[in-house]
């Protein structure tokens, strides 16, 4: 009789195994049977993720709630959806401009992030944990993965990242909260659960403050300002402009999964 969920492997067997030889020679020709000329997983990646692996199926409630979680974005876009609506009602208000511009800013910081971030996935494509030959043992049958491509860079992470960086620069206090948030509610759950490496968060750290710098230094000086005079145009300009805002807040409180859908669809379509 089975104590616990069902699993096919334990992850203390696998730790073992990893101190127990050296892992370089091996684990180069392993990961060569996944692709050949490709970047893999860091051995650092390998341990650490199979690591928290052996915490899955000790509490089943408390990793289908984690899972769940993620899912239903509690551990990601709803609060930072949420802050960013808030500091946009308060750029809004007259006399705040700056505040909206710097908005404007973070907005452009984020799409940069996602444009860096697709140049990534064409770069960089390993598969997530939970479907690594070498760890895919270790996840209970409960915990599922979307099983779309590689897991990097963290998507999540990338644009999260974005709006921490630039809400910080607004609201230090906020901006802390929502940098934990990245690491602990966004970043580990999400490795908790086989989803990505810690090079794919750290992939997406990166990626973000990159994406929101180059809108800050780059383009606030000019293109915001000229995107600023939508908000200041004839009513319909404006209106066509706050509903445009109001849709990218709702994307990120979903994870962009619309926007996800809609590009499925096409690629369906032109098949």
């Amino acid at each position: 009789m089975s104590n616990g969920p069902e699993r096919k492997g334990d992850g203390a067997e696998f730790l073992t195994a990893l101190w127990a030889r050296d892992m370089m020679s091996p684990y180069v020709s392993a990961t060569a049977e996944l692709s050949e000329m490709s970047l893999t997983p860091t051995w650092f990646d390998l341990w650490h993720t199979a690591h928290l692996a052996g915490f899955l199926g000790r509490h089943p409630l408390f990793d289908l709630g984690v899972q769940g979680a993620i899912n239903h974005h509690v551990l990601g876009g709803f609060w930072y959806a949420g802050a960013f609506f808030v500091l946009w009602l308060r750029g809004s208000q007259e006399g705040n401009e700056a505040t909206r511009r710097r908005m404007l800013t973070i907005l452009l910081g984020s799409l940069i992030a996602i444009l860096l971030m697709l140049v990534a996935q064409a770069l960089v494509v390993w598969p997530p944990p939970i479907y690594h030959p070498s760890l895919s043992s270790l996840y209970p049958r409960y915990i599922f993965t979307n099983p779309e491509g590689s897991s990097f860079p963290s998507q999540s992470v990338t644009v999260y990242g974005s709006l921490a960086a630039g809400i910080y620069s607004l609201h230090k206090a906020a901006g802390w909260f929502l940098w934990v948030g990245v690491v602990l509610l966004v970043g580990l759950p999400r490795i908790y659960v086989g989803g990505h490496y810690p090079t794919d968060v750290l992939a997406g750290i990166i990626l973000g403050l990159v994406g929101y710098g180059a809108a800050r230094y780059w383009l606030e000086p000019w293109l915001v300002r000229h995107v600023e005079g939508i908000f200041k145009g004839k009513t319909w300009l404006r209106v066509l402009g706050q509903l445009t805002v109001f849709a990218w807040i709702l994307q990120v409180a979903t994870g962009f999964r619309d926007v996800v859908w809609l590009k499925n669809a096409l690629q369906y379509l032109l098949k």
